[in-house]
């Protein structure tokens, strides 16, 4: 299941770290951050890149074929194979 939404997870998280580098004042006034806001931008990058992820992983998933219902199950019988 958790697989399902680990891109979803990273894209959070790198929407996160976007925000603390793209508006460093809102969540530490007065101090500076490294890498401004080229870093931001890669952050955001990163995030889209993990949206596209999930989405291409969710859309391959809902157009998978699912079991064939016209299919006969073979079973084997009991008394069959048995040597002893």
């Amino acid at each position: 299941m958790i697989r399902r939404y680990y891109n979803l997870v990273l894209m959070t998280a790198w929407l996160a770290i976007a925000a603390v580098l793209l508006a460093p004042d809102w969540f530490f006034p007065g101090r500076a951050v490294p890498g401004g806001p080229i870093a931001g931008v890669l952050a955001l990058a990163l995030a889209a890149y993990n949206l596209v992820r999930w989405w291409a992983y969710r859309s391959l998933r809902q157009n998978r074929p699912g079991p064939n219902p016209l299919a006969v199950r073979r079973h084997r019988d009991e008394g069959e194979g048995d040597a002893a």
